[in-house]
């Protein structure tokens, strides 16, 4: 004989999340077998008069119970722990805010028959009004700012309710958290930003303050540094200024000098300004001493020009009265080197030194060597009738035919 089908059943297994224990109620019959439960379950049996007959596991009833004992139904309730969450909205102090309150709690059917017999259907609901009921009138006498000190008294106004589901036959713990709405929270949010910005900004702004007096302190030092460098730059232009002014005052006197002695030579020609070439290059010494060659044969050639063109009368000639003194002049040196004995020749002078060209006469210490040989070098001039020596010649006396320049410029 087959089963009857149950008058109530759920599809859960162990894992189910279930809001009411009771898994199956079925009717029973003394001519129809009891259908199979699971060994895990509870099973709770009602008689005619009311009463409630409670199987834990894995205890089952016998044939002869279940023939003899004349049960009506059976109920079969899940014993297993299951957890129930919930998420409360209670008003605080001011009606416009409400304290938003977590719940989590398990719970555990521990007596089959009170649960069976107390009718509820719905646990995590059961536990909701159980808890609000517990925690409104506590939550209405704290503002939205005392959530923390609201949440204690909360817990402590729980406990005082004493164990939850009890009545039910349930074994419950709860656990409670208290928040404040979404908006108090946000605002908080903002204020403690606005706090940590204020706080992070007072160092920032200090260091920021002194980052600005650092960078200050280093520009004017770096001022002062260019101005510095600046100074001792001009000062150092000055110097080389006034340095490279005292060099061209100092070249300029010696180009003055130098143009000076120059002129002295050249303005003279003739000996002196050979002397100074000669000074100049001394391997050019032949060449300057035909020069000097060629010029006193030339002026030894005009000389003799103008004394014939003096001599001769005419136009551009002397006069008579002044050819007596030439005459008589010329009669004497005639007669003196027909007459006079030929004095021996002299050593010929050595050719003065270079440094020596310019001063002519002064490069030699004995008179008789110091004569330069004139126009009529070939002899010595005649001595006088007194007998006496002749005078040496002056220091500055002619020069290969050229009267000696004056001594040039130191």
């Amino acid at each position: 004989m087959m089963s009857q089908p149950p008058q109530w059943q759920q599809d859960a297994n162990r894992h189910t999340v279930l809001a009411d224990p009771v898994v199956t109620i079925q009717e029973l019959s003394r001519f129809k077998p009891l259908r199979t439960t699971r060994i895990d379950h509870a099973l709770v049996f009602t008689t005619v008069q009311g009463g409630l007959d409670t199987y834990l596991p894995p205890s089952r009833p016998s044939r002869t119970e279940l023939a003899t004992r004349r049960w009506t139904s059976v109920y079969e309730v899940d014993t297993g722990r299951h957890e129930a969450v919930a998420v409360l909205a209670l008003t605080s102090q001011n009606d416009a805010f409400q304290f938003e309150v977590s719940l989590n709690c398990t719970w555990q059917v521990v007596e089959p028959a009170a649960f069976v017999a107390s009718g509820e259907r719905n646990v995590p609901a059961m536990l909701q009004r159980l808890v609000e009921d517990a925690i409104r009138p506590v939550l209405r006498g704290y503002a939205m700012e005392d959530s923390a000190e609201a949440e204690l008294h909360a817990r402590k106004a729980i406990e005082a309710a004493g164990p939850l589901g009890v009545r039910a036959g349930l074994d419950v713990r709860c656990g409670l958290q208290l928040r404040r709405d979404e908006a108090a929270l946000e605002q908080a949010r903002r204020l403690r930003e606005i706090a940590f910005a204020r706080q992070k900004l007072e160092p920032e702004h200090a260091l920021l303050m002194r980052e600005d007096e650092l960078a200050a302190e280093r520009a004017l030092a770096q001022g002062q540094q260019r101005h510095h460098v600046e100074l001792q730059q001009q000062a150092l232009d000055h110097e080389r200024a006034l340095d490279r002014g005292r060099q061209e005052l100092e070249l300029q006197e010696i180009e003055a000098k130098k143009i000076e002695y120059y002129a002295y030579y050249l303005e003279r020609g003739g000996p002196a300004a050979m002397a100074f070439q000669l000074a100049r290059h001394p391997e050019d010494a032949r060449l300057v001493m035909e020069n000097l060659r060629q010029d006193q044969l030339l002026a030894m050639k005009n000389q003799l020009t103008v004394a014939i063109q003096a001599l001769g009368g005419g136009p551009g000639g002397l006069e008579e009265h002044q050819l007596d003194e030439p005459r008589r002049l010329a009669a004497n040196i005639i007669k003196e080197v027909l007459g006079g004995p030929k004095p021996a020749q002299g050593p010929t002078p050595p050719p003065p030194a270079v440094e020596g060209a310019v001063a002519g006469a002064e490069a030699s210490a004995d008179p008789a060597q110091g004569r330069v040989p004139g126009p009529a070098a070939a002899s010595d001039p005649p001595v006088p009738d007194g007998g006496a020596a002749p005078s040496p010649p002056p220091q500055d006396g002619p020069l290969f035919g050229y009267s000696s320049p004056p001594r040039p410029p130191r």
